[in-house]
């Protein structure tokens, strides 16, 4: 049971994901019946997953859900603003109970009131008459169980039992034949009834006017069976039946009744490890990965053949040229699998940009923002690891386009602008790396708030902020501690946990910038590798240690005379290419003693931090080599600097360092 609860929550995110997206599409184009259609099957075939496991709650509402859209594919409802609110209600909280069962396997104690709200709202919508569907709220009032209790055959023994009842309110909808549903079939399923009473649900009409195609029943019965198997007869009918478990001591209490939660939906089982990771790959990339390990196999074959030959005296020669073409076959065939592995390991970028047109459309509703999105380069593919990891960075920067970027309507007509905030989300491919960006038409940045901001926050003095040109003084909206939550308002904006976002796409791997025309719109750039498993190093010296640096950060290597390198108040810069560039030194960056002795020529490795660019001095340089880097782990996890670490040839540990953050 655990590997189909496992089954069921991939499905479940991405049937969910597709609803939204088709609702989305169904909102700007209320005639196209292709997302119609697709919305339709989602919700119709997440709801008979959800039926599987008994999460009576979420059955509840999403058979709501599915009502309703049903009714809008026949037109028997029309299409407005409220209506979708009310979907995409639904489904987002069907997301986060999915979100619980992949945690502990069941969903939360407040469901049942959760999933009779939103089947209310959601038929309320249709503007039914209530014959002709079933309520699916629980009556507060429960004195219907003390009733059927006391028109049992023999009350006073129901009272003595000395184990639980269940108490069983069964209302089919107006249409259940239909549905090939058999109320009296499953009334009849129910193990160790001891009481049973039937009821019309609505008054009779009169018997001239009586359908008899449908149900106008209400069934209440009590069973000395166990909850779990009382819910299992009615798991396909989940909205419309109420459950109540009686405890034992309560029986004889009279109204004084103790009653479990209703309508619960408790899974099976556990839902396995919690949090477990999974990925969907294709076929043709797990079949080449087949055929490179079935290689490797040949290859370790033929190198235990010739093993074998050398107790029977293999000559020096054609040893060696054995374990010359063997190594070059396994060398080739690890270079493969390299890449093999990380194609399974890509997935596109659109499985996090699907999730972004709700979060604005939602953040443009609350701030009555009128707001063009759109999506460019959904199709890039990045490591997994990557693609997961923009997802908070994102989400914040187009929240800050939407919050403080997007002007209100009527100052962008009186600037001449269209009505709506156009706001582009993009990615590209860029060689070994990829280019994401949150691009808006609103109001910018304006430097001159920002030195304000800066020199009141002492994020830097009055001379260098003299001293800056704009985009280095905008620049600094990634400074931690640049502003708070008012100060944002009047900085239009960007200042609000960017030093987050930065840190976090730096974390990746990567780099964060920003350009910014006031009155135009802002563009933030982010720019990061394609994977952070497998990497390329170039191994630097510290005295007798090495170190990493990851390769797709550096620009080059150079040797500095000491007699060119300028202080600057109590810093160091150098002249690199008619530029001068800030100077850190390695040993400062990680608090190591100095050498005593400073040489006359210093080793300078000249990478990117952010849009800028420094050098960073070392002892020397060493090769440059592709490694399996394992991120910082148990109590180093987080550690600020470090990316991660990778075992050498000769079994010690290389540390892969952060040199951006290093700087801070």
């Amino acid at each position: 049971m655990d590997d189909l609860l496992q089954h069921f929550i991939v499905e479940a995110h991405e049937l969910i994901q597709q609803a939204t997206d088709d609702l989305l599409v169904l909102e700007r184009n209320p005639q196209a019946t292709a997302p119609m259609d697709s919305a339709f099957r989602a919700v119709h075939t997440l709801k008979g997953s959800v039926g599987l496991f008994d999460f009576a709650p979420m059955g509840i509402a999403l058979h709501a859900a599915e009502d309703l859209l049903g009714a809008l594919r026949e037109r028997r409802a029309g299409i407005d603003s409220q209506i979708i609110d009310s979907l995409l209600a639904c489904i987002a909280q069907a997301e986060r109970w999915v979100a619980v069962i992949e945690q502990t396997g069941q969903l939360p104690s407040d469901a049942a009131e959760e999933g009779y709200r939103l089947a209310r709202a959601l038929r309320s919508q249709l503007d039914e008459d209530p014959a002709q569907a079933a309520d699916p709220v629980p009556q507060a009032d429960l004195g219907w169980i003390e009733e059927l209790m006391a028109q049992g055959r023999d009350p006073a023994a129901l009272r003595a039992q000395d184990r639980p009842l269940v108490a069983i309110r069964y209302t089919p909808r107006a249409d259940c034949f239909f549905a090939g549903d058999d109320p009296m079939a499953l009334l009849r399923s129910v193990p160790d009834l001891v009481a049973v009473r039937l009821s019309a649900r609505d008054p009779w009409p009169p018997a001239a006017e009586i359908d008899p195609f449908s149900c106008n029943l209400r069934i209440e019965a009590l069973s000395g069976a166990e909850l779990d198997r009382v819910k299992a007869v009615f798991r396909f009918v989940p909205d419309q039946v109420t459950l109540h478990e009686i405890a034992a001591t309560a029986q004889e209490q009279g109204s004084d009744m103790a009653l479990a939660n209703g309508a619960t939906g408790i899974a099976p089982g556990a839902a396995g490890r919690p949090g477990a990771r999974m990925l969907r790959v294709d076929a043709s990339r797990i079949d080449r990965l087949a055929d490179l390990v079935g290689e490797m196999v040949i290859a370790k074959n033929a190198l235990a053949h010739l093993a074998g030959q050398f107790d029977e005296g293999l000559d020096r020669k054609h040893a060696s040229q054995g374990l010359l073409a063997s190594q070059a076959a396994i060398e080739r065939l690890v270079a493969e699998l390299h890449g093999a592995v990380m194609d399974v390991r890509m997935m596109p970028m659109r499985d996090i940009f699907r999730r972004f047109p709700k979060a604005v459309r939602d953040l443009a509703g609350q701030l009555d923002r009128a707001i063009d999105f759109s999506i460019d380069g959904e199709e890039v593919e990045a490591d997994k690891a990557v693609v997961e990891g923009l997802f908070e960075p994102l989400l914040h920067i187009l929240r800050n386009a939407v919050g403080h970027g997007a002007e209100p309507e009527r100052l962008r007509l009186e600037a001449g602008k269209p009505a709506k905030t156009r706001i582009v989300l993009r990615a590209s491919r860029d060689g070994d790396r990829v280019k994401v960006e949150v691009e808006d038409d609103g109001r910018g940045i304006d430097p001159a708030a920002i030195r304000e901001a800066a020199r009141k926050r002492g994020i830097a003095s009055a001379d260098d902020l003299d001293r800056m040109s704009d985009s280095e003084v905008i620049d600094l909206i990634f400074a931690p501690g640049f502003s708070t939550a008012s100060e944002v308002t009047d900085l239009s904006g960007r200042g609000v946990g960017m030093d987050a976002v930065r840190s976090a796409v730096e974390r990746l791997g990567g780099q964060a910038g920003v350009r910014s025309r006031p009155g135009h719109g802002t563009t933030i750039r982010l720019s990061l590798p394609l994977t952070i498993v497998m990497t390329k190093v170039m191994a630097v010296r510290l005295g007798r240690e090495l170190y990493g640096i990851p390769l797709d950060g550096i620009i080059e290597t150079a040797f500095v005379p000491a007699s060119r390198v300028l202080p600057v108040r109590d810093a160091e810069a150098f002249v690199w290419r008619d530029r001068t560039l800030p100077l850190v030194r390695l040993v400062d960056l990680l608090g190591i003693r100095p050498p005593v002795e400073s040489p006359q020529r210093l080793k300078v490795v000249v990478m990117a931090a952010g849009d800028d660019l420094v050098g960073v001095v070392v002892d020397g340089f060493a090769e440059r080599m592709d490694v399996l880097m394992r991120p910082m782990t148990g109590i180093l996890a987080g550690m600020p600097g470090v990316m991660g670490t990778t075992l050498l040839g000769d079994g010690s540990v290389l540390m892969i360092l952060n040199i951006p953050e290093l700087i801070g």
